[in-house]
């Protein structure tokens, strides 16, 4: 049932990661869908989005870890590492 709410409200979860940590579950990021890395780094932190140099995603990235810009959209489920 969880599922098919966020598909209705046109949401998606993303989840973050620290650099050389294991991957965060418990506390998805909640974004419209469409949005990008930028905006996941924008809800997690202010500075995070002005400071940002690259991110790395696992999920729809074409490989694990793939660095990606900010303006790479993210889909559901993806794992996002910031590095600033």
């Amino acid at each position: 049932m969880k599922e098919e709410l966020y598909h209705l409200l046109d949401v998606i979860r993303v989840y973050t990661k620290a650099p050389g940590k294991e991957i965060e579950r418990k506390e998805p990021v909640i974004l419209k869908k469409g949005s990008t890395i930028e905006d996941v780094a924008l809800s997690v932190h202010k500075d995070f989005a002005s400071q940002l140099r690259y991110a790395r995603i696992w999920g729809s990235g074409r490989y694990g870890g793939q660095m990606v810009k900010r303006d790479h959209p993210v889909n559901d489920g993806d794992v996002i590492e910031f590095h600033i």
